[in-house]
């Protein structure tokens, strides 16, 4: 799995197959390919961009993808489908997790605990004892990580069961 993972095209083109949820032509898959790799319209594409890519997913990437069962390719109609065991990699390739609208931004979150915790360092520096509110401060901040630390716990096993 690593080794067919590691290949940013195949990355894509599992991303992109598990996204649409419906079989495609291999040569419009080699033009979303195309596409995304010169971060440009399908409609703006030269001819040699397009068959560049179609060549090399005929010939490498569609092959090594449905030799590990991970796509199913209908040579005759040049249909390719994502299989179940594709399906599978959704967890390495964050193909299910939540939409950008939905997604949590747990670096922010993160972040400002961690600027919490340093603003009440430097107040206990500058202050040279812990009072009471030095350490209702530094219970909060703990209470505060601990908990935002479950959430993201929960909800990252949570998108990597699917």
């Amino acid at each position: 799995m690593f080794s067919l993972l590691s290949n940013p095209r195949r990355r894509f083109i599992l991303q992109y197959l598990n996204r649409t949820g419906e079989s495609i032509q291999l040569q419009d898959l080699a033009t979303e390919v195309a596409a995304w790799e010169n971060e440009t319209e399908p409609e703006a594409l030269t001819d040699k961009q397009r068959k560049r890519l179609y060549v090399s997913l005929y010939q490498t990437h569609i092959p090594k993808l449905e030799e590990a069962g991970i796509v199913d390719y209908d040579g005759d109609t040049g249909d390719i489908r994502l299989t179940d065991r594709g399906s599978d990699l959704n967890r390495y390739l964050d193909a299910e997790a939540p939409k950008d609208g939905d997604a949590r931004p747990w670096g922010r979150y993160y972040l400002l605990v961690t600027l919490l915790g340093f603003l009440v360092y430097g107040l206990i520096t500058i202050g040279g004892e812990l009072g009471r509110t030095e350490m209702v401060l530094i219970g909060t901040g703990w209470v505060l990580l601990t908990v935002l630390t479950v959430l993201h716990y929960v909800e990252t096993e949570r998108w990597s069961a699917h």
